[in-house]
């Protein structure tokens, strides 16, 4: 029996953000921790481009109340004259300092690197689910490598796949034993010209190499393959065989049961023992959160923790084959033949693109609020503001679309992301609320925004003040009135101020 071994292309990041977020997971105690703290990361590294950002729109935004009055005077007065309120308007702002474009820079810079962390997530989900299968590919190939001896010198283990030493067996090697410091000593047979076979006390496997030899003497491998030992398959519960003990007592099926020692079923059993390690190891592997079977695929049911379908998983993960012997349908089938139900289990249920949505509400309604007065303001109809509610709830349905469009881990990054956003969006109004708005008594807080009075507020007081003067002028100005109050003509004698004179 051919034993047919899989070489799945060992996966590269090639992508420093994503070796940030696998260093940041090796660091922590699972996945989801580990993108917690890249989320917080990146947003460390944000925060200066937010702040700036934040500062100069809550800036604008307490200008904006401060001009409040004079700007729906001016609605009103060029109701039907968008292009003058808009000169009008500019003049306001430039009178007052307020800038359109200071929040501008850092909005896009952040807006960019929510893009590479979009495409960071993806390169990271897709490098996950092939090292998955890379490691599913070892576990496959480990049950045939493990019957051969492996001396470290002429059979050793490298990257995952069993590597002879051609020339030195060659060199060292007669038709019998090979001398090794393994438990069990290498037989070679080199009874035929140009090809040699490799098997050890006891072992359940064999390897045949064809050769060549060049002008130099040197090894060429022509074709090499494994091939089962069905009579050496040894069913040793009892540990009574020293050499089962060590390496065939691991064959079992996935139900727990040893080879029944009938020849007729040793390539069935085989293959299924082959089959269960590689389910095993996915198992092992596969990192879930809370409801969510596989972190690296969708929160939605109608996804699957595992891809049934090879050619959907090679466009899925970007899979490239590097290998001269490739992957093919029969060999993703193998790896996934014990994994029936992660093929059909739902994975998810929509619950994070609904936490994803929602969080992306709420910071659209603290947006909203802090920045009420430019909806307001900033057109002669108020538009704005009928754009900002419409945004108010775009805004959560795109979000909701990009947590299922993308994987689950990025969804758990933009709730992260989003929450992180709406602390550090209060902090910073505070620290500008402090800082921009006015404390002289011209300014009074009225319903939660400052009330600057208007100039016809301000025209009335200096018309009473000016009516207060003439009238304290012309009081001033009347005939000072006689010193007597009354005057008796029988004693001739004035009363004066309480006094007679």
């Amino acid at each position: 029996m051919n034993l047919s071994i899989i070489n799945f292309t060992q996966p590269v990041t090639g992508n420093f953000l994503v070796d940030i977020i696998i260093w940041l997971t090796g660091i922590s105690s699972s996945i989801a921790v580990g993108i917690i703290l890249f989320t917080v990361l990146l947003k460390l590294i944000t925060f200066p481009f937010d702040f700036f950002s934040r500062m100069s729109m809550r800036k604008n935004s307490i200008k904006m109340e401060e001009m409040r009055p004079e700007l729906e005077k001016l609605q009103k007065q060029y109701a039907n004259d968008k292009n003058l309120y808009n000169q009008k308007m500019m003049a306001l702002y430039k009178k007052n300092g307020y800038s359109m474009f200071g929040a501008c820079l850092p909005t896009i810079i952040t807006l960019v690197i929510f893009i590479v962390a979009i495409n960071a997530f993806t390169s990271y989900s897709q490098w996950q689910n092939r090292e998955y299968f890379y490691h599913m590919s070892i576990a496959y190939n480990e049950v045939v490598y493990e019957g051969i001896a492996q001396d470290g010198v002429y059979v050793k283990m490298q990257d995952g796949k069993l590597v002879f030493d051609h020339d030195k067996i060659l060199t060292d090697g007669v038709s019998g034993r090979i001398d090794t410091q393994s438990d069990y000593d290498i037989i070679l047979d080199l009874s035929t010209s140009g090809k040699y076979i490799l098997t050890t006390d006891g072992g359940y496997t064999k390897y045949e190499c064809n050769y060549t030899l060049d002008e130099n003497g040197k090894v060429k491998v022509s074709s090499s393959a494994y091939y089962l030992i069905e009579g050496n398959l040894i069913n040793d519960e009892n540990n009574t065989n020293p050499y089962a003990s060590a390496k065939n007592n691991f064959l079992k099926t996935e139900d727990g049961k040893y080879y029944d020692g009938n020849p007729a079923n040793a390539e069935a059993f085989f293959k299924d023992v082959r089959q269960y390690m590689s389910a095993l190891k996915f198992r092992e592997e596969k990192e879930s959160f809370l409801w969510v079977k596989n972190i690296w695929e969708k929160d939605s049911p109608l996804s699957h923790p595992i891809i049934e379908d090879w050619n959907t998983f090679k466009q899925t993960n970007s899979y490239i084959e590097l290998n001269t012997e490739g992957m093919t349908d029969y060999h993703y089938n193998e790896l996934i033949a014990k994994l029936d139900a992660e093929k059909t289990q739902p994975n998810g249920f929509f619950i994070l693109c609904v936490l994803t949505a929602g969080i992306s509400l709420v910071m659209q309604l603290v947006m909203s609020k802090s920045q009420k007065a430019q909806m307001e303001l900033q057109t002669v109809d108020g538009q704005g503001a009928q754009t900002q509610k419409i945004m108010m709830w775009m805004m959560p349905i795109m979000m909701a679309i990009f947590s299922f469009m993308y994987t689950s881990a990025f969804s758990i990054y933009m709730i992260i992301s989003s929450a992180l956003s709406i602390g550090t969006t209060f902090l910073i109004n505070f620290i500008a609320d402090k800082k921009y708005k006015k404390k002289d008594g011209d300014n009074e807080k009225i319903r939660g925004r400052i009330h600057v009075k208007s100039e016809e507020e301000l025209a009335e007081e200096k018309r009473l003040a000016k009516e207060a003067k003439k009238a304290k002028k012309k009081k001033k100005e009347e005939p000072v009135a006689p010193d007597y109050i009354t005057y008796d003509e029988n004693k001739s004698k004035k009363h004066v101020r309480g006094r007679l004179k």
